[in-house]
C-alpha cells in the first residue's frame, strides 16, 4: 500500500475529481481524437490524402493533449518507490510521464508544421506561407531541444540536512531550514505546497530558461514592497508521488530539527515510504 494512504490530506485540496472535469475529458476525446480519426478515414477512402493526413495528425495531437491533461488533472499518485537517497539528500522526482508528454506534444506540433511547410513548398514554392510555417516549426521544436540539452529538465525536490533544493522544469531554488517558518497547502489549478521563509532570508534562485517557462519562480511581494518573499512553490501535478506525502515530509522536518541529519541517509527514504511522521 502507498504510504500516503493513511496520511491526512489538507482540507484545502479537493478530495475527488469534479464531475465537470471528467465530462470535459470525455468531450475532448470525442472532439480531439474520435472525430479527427473518422475524418481521416473518410479522407483516405475518398481519395483525399491531404485531408486524411492532417486529420490523423490532429488526432495524434488531441491524444497527446488528453495525456497531458490526464497527468495534470486525473492521475492518482500511488507509488513511493521513486523516493530515494541521492548525494546525501532525500530526492522526490517530478513526474517523468508528464515531462515526456509535454515533449512529445510540442514535438508532434512541430512535425505537423514540418508537413505543412513541405506541402506549401511543393505547391507554391518558397513563399510567405512556407516561411511562416518554418518559423512555427522552429518555435515549437525549441521545447524538445531545451529538454535534450537539460535546460528544461524533469525536475525534482531534494531535502538535505541543510535545507530544501527545488529544481523545477525551468528554474532552481534553495532555502535553508533555519530560515523557513511555515508550510502552507494551497490549491489553484492543482494542490500546491508553499514553503515560506523569513522575509530577509538569503534565497538562492535562478530562472534557467526564458522561453517555454512552464513553471517559474514565485513572485510574491513583501509587505513593505521591497523585494520578494523567499519561498518554494511546489506544484503537486508535477510530482511523481502524492503531494500529501510531500506536504507531511516537509512539515515533519521543518518542525523536527533533530531529525534532519537523517536526510543524508536511507533512514529518510524509509520514513517517506512508511509515512512515519508521528
Amino acid at each position: 500500500m502507498p504510504s500516503s494512504d493513511h496520511l491526512r490530506q489538507p482540507s484545502e485540496w479537493a478530495r475527488s475529481t469534479p464531475v465537470q472535469v471528467v465530462l470535459a475529458f470525455a468531450f475532448g476525446a470525442i472532439v480531439l481524437v474520435m472525430a479527427p480519426v473518422a475524418i481521416s478515414i473518410y479522407g483516405f477512402q475518398h481519395d483525399r490524402p491531404g485531408m486524411g493526413r492532417y486529420a490523423l495528425a490532429f488526432a495524434v495531437l488531441g491524444a497527446l493533449i488528453l495525456w497531458v491533461g490526464y497527468e495534470t488533472r486525473l492521475r492518482k499518485h500511488t507509488s513511493t518507490e521513486v523516493v530515494r537517497n541521492h548525494r546525501s539528500a532525500l530526492e522526490i522526482p517530478y513526474s517523468s510521464r508528464l515531462h515526456a508528454g509535454y515533449g512529445l506534444l510540442f514535438g508532434a506540433i512541430a512535425l505537423v508544421f514540418v508537413l505543412a511547410t513541405v506541402d506549401s513548398v511543393t505547391t507554391d514554392g518558397f513563399g510567405g506561407a512556407a516561411v511562416v510555417f518554418g518559423a512555427v516549426v522552429l518555435i515549437f521544436a525549441s521545447l524538445p531541444a531545451l529538454m535534450a540539452t537539460g535546460r528544461l529538465a524533469r525536475g525534482y525536490l531534494r531535502l538535505t540536512p541543510e535545507g530544501i533544493y527545488q529544481r523545477g522544469w525551468t528554474f532552481e531554488s534553495f532555502l535553508r531550514w533555519s530560515d523557513l517558518r511555515t508550510v502552507i497547502p494551497k490549491y489553484t489549478d492543482c494542490p500546491r505546497i508553499v514553503v515560506v521563509a523569513e522575509e530577509d532570508a538569503p534565497w538562492q534562485r535562478r530562472q534557467i530558461t526564458r522561453l517555454w517557462r512552464q513553471d517559474r519562480l514565485p513572485k510574491v511581494r513583501r509587505a513593505d514592497g521591497n523585494g520578494l518573499v523567499p519561498m518554494l512553490d511546489i506544484p503537486g501535478k508535477f510530482l511523481a508521488v502524492d503531494p500529501t506525502l510531500v506536504y507531511h515530509l516537509v512539515g515533519y522536518y521543518l518542525t523536527n530539527p533533530a531529525a534532519r541529519p537523517e536526510l543524508a541517509s536511507e533512514s529518510a527514504v524509509q520514513r517517506a515510504r512508511s509515512g512515519a511522521f508521528g
